[in-house]
């Protein structure tokens, strides 16, 4: 081979070499050189240096305090917003003043950013879909995206100056982009502050509509349902859907008549409505008609002044409209109806109006019929047993079932146990933590943290769960 030829591929091989070095030494970098590169006339430099004291995920004051300044100073928007990111990856909250003016920032893409950062100083778990586009409903669920779960604890508590400065944002940002993302984040950190301002949003912003509803139903304020009964008869059928359901899901009782109204008008005009007959399992691919739509409501407020509209819908020819009537009249809590609904679990095919008959007879007095309910937790209709489940009469009608010997189910009442729990259940569940594999012990440990937190308070730094478990991603101390 060519001497030159030689020197040629020499030559290549050590130009790559020296591309992939920064890119290998960037790990290991020291803390005083990352800070030194954050004033590198090169922007590629400065923003890998910031990207960098973010994954490091340390609370260094020097660090937060180079960030702050290339969030509030830095010519260059890259750098901006990788700053902000990696302030909200560190959570020191000395720096959320910065970062809440940082949603004014005059480049979009800081300002989405930003959004996501706060955030980020609260949780990080299964957050992308603030700013992804969405991807269907869940059936049971029907104002959370497949993908969109996350709202953070009861018990950690939001600083109302970032969801103040979020809501000016879903309200007023120029991006409808950074709008929809801060109303979910507003969801997301439940920004029962934020109320009026996501109304705002709300009432003059019809691209959001949809999104502020989910926002309410997440932030689970009944005071929210106060800017609901307007958007009932909303021109956008969607809106109008889930203006309704959504008053139903915080259970807005001043929205009854309003509701028992718009069930009254029946149907929209031939033409006008078209409900897809394929269902799949989890999902909600239909929005029905409004009088079904006001029926859902209804059943979930379980109100006495339906009582008439659940009763002659309890025989309906409509497998959703009979589940929406027993699911009401068992909420309501009137024993007369208990024998005539335990008649019908014994006609029912359709196994999901079974389970909500199942569950309507439990409320109604038949605690047996609960295990029908708990058998369903390992199986294709786990979420509709669990959002049965969580509304159990009473936590200690649960407690039987911690101790079964099926682990799936087992671990799934612990958990739910966990949301809905008292000081009994914790006693109920300590001796759990002996008894059990590692996996459910675990489980019973977040059980019982659970409960203490939403009974006492927000976890403290001295609590020994804490320091024990050290989550990667746990809300900040």
């Amino acid at each position: 081979m060519p001497s030159h030829t030689i020197t040629l591929r020499l030559m290549t091989l050590l130009t790559a070499a020296l591309l992939v070095t920064p890119c290998v030494l960037a790990d290991t970098q020291s803390l005083e050189t990352l800070l030194a590169y954050m004033k590198s006339p090169n922007v590629n430099t400065r923003r890998e240096a910031a990207q960098k004291l973010g994954e490091r995920r340390v609370r260094n004051q020097l660090a937060v305090e180079a960030l702050t300044v290339a969030v509030r100073d830095d010519e260059d928007s890259r750098v901006r917003a990788e700053a902000v990111k990696s302030l909200g990856f560190i959570k020191d909250f000395s720096a959320a003043p910065t970062m809440t003016k940082a949603l004014k920032d005059q480049n979009v893409d800081v300002r989405l950013v930003t959004v996501r950062a706060l955030v980020a100083l609260y949780t990080e778990h299964d957050i992308d879909f603030i700013t992804n586009r969405r991807t269907g409903w869940n059936r049971l669920n029907p104002f959370l995206d497949t993908t969109d779960s996350e709202i953070i604890e009861p018990y950690i508590l939001v600083d109302p100056n970032i969801t103040s400065a979020i809501g000016d944002a879903a309200r007023g940002d120029q991006s409808l982009d950074v709008r929809v993302a801060a109303v979910r984040a507003l969801g997301v950190l439940r920004g029962r502050n934020a109320i009026d301002q996501l109304a705002e949003a709300l009432a003059t912003d019809h691209n959001l509509r949809i999104e502020v509803l989910r926002a309410f139903i997440k932030i689970g304020d009944p005071a929210a349902g106060r800017h609901l009964p307007f958007f009932f008869d909303d021109s956008d059928r969607g809106v109008r859907t889930q203006a309704m359901v959504a008053a139903g899901l915080l259970k807005y009782r001043p929205a009854v008549e309003p509701l028992m109204t718009v069930y009254r008008l029946g149907p929209e005009e031939k033409g006008v409505f078209k409900k897809v007959s394929d269902k799949v399992k989890g999902r909600f691919t239909y929005l029905p008609p409004r009088h079904e739509a006001a029926l859902w409501a209804l059943s979930l407020i379980g109100d006495p002044r339906s009582e008439r509209i659940f009763v002659e819908n309890m025989t309906s020819s409509d497998a959703d409209r009979r589940q929406y009537a027993v699911e009401g009249l068992g909420r309501m809590g009137d024993v007369r109806y208990g024998d005539q609904i335990a008649a019908m679990i014994r006609k029912e095919d359709h196994v999901d109006v079974r389970m909500a008959e199942y569950f309507a007879s439990y409320k109604l007095g038949g605690t047996a019929n609960l295990r029908y309910i708990v058998d369903k937790l390992d199986g294709d209709q786990n979420e509709q047993a669990r959002g049965y489940l969580l509304e159990v009469n009473s936590p200690a009608d649960l407690f039987s079932y911690v101790h079964l010997s099926k682990t799936v189910i087992r671990q799934r009442v612990i958990e739910i146990l966990g949301r809905i729990g008292d000081q009994d259940t914790i006693r109920e569940l300590e001796p759990v933590l002996q008894s059990s594999s590692a996996e459910t012990a675990d489980i019973t440990t977040l059980a019982i943290k659970r409960i203490e937190w939403r009974l006492s308070g927000r976890p403290r730094a001295g609590d020994p769960v804490v320091g024990r478990e050290k989550p990667v991603r746990a809300a900040n101390p």
